[in-house]
């Protein structure tokens, strides 16, 4: 399969799944207040579409302005290696310790919104310090 081809394919799963995560979201609503604002399907297509453009304009500017230039290389590559490494060991036993420390206190019930709010944070601080090993 074409690198062109398995990109397009890539983008085509990434839009229709924000599209299903939107329609979902207006499902929910829905479920929530008895009536489905079927109205916000037309800023939902427009968001995403109107968001990948953005993307694709702003990547076309820095391919013309930057040439042939990669973006990485054999350095780059080994330091986010070695960074997603050091941050897989860093969550594995930090989350650990966090529930066998919540064992020994006597928490026997963690509620869900609390482990979505660290698991946001745990995905910011890793892809803050990805960018911060790739040198951006």
């Amino acid at each position: 399969m074409g690198k062109k081809k398995l990109l397009y394919i890539t983008w085509a799963v990434i839009i229709i799944c924000m599209l299903i995560g939107g329609g979902l979201a207006i499902y929910l609503i829905g479920k929530e207040t008895g009536e489905y604002p079927l109205n916000l399907f037309l800023p939902i297509i427009i968001g995403v579409l109107g968001g990948c453009l953005v993307f694709f304009a702003g990547f076309k500017i820095k391919e013309k302005r930057n040439g042939n230039v990669p973006d990485v290389d054999e350095r780059t590559l080994r330091n986010l290696q070695k960074y997603f490494m050091v941050v897989l060991y860093v969550v594995l036993f930090g989350s650990g310790a966090a529930l066998i420390i919540a064992f020994a206190s006597g928490v026997q019930y963690i509620e869900t919104g609390l482990l979505i709010v660290c698991l946001m944070g745990v995905y910011l601080v890793v892809g803050v310090g990805a960018l911060v090993a790739k040198k951006i």
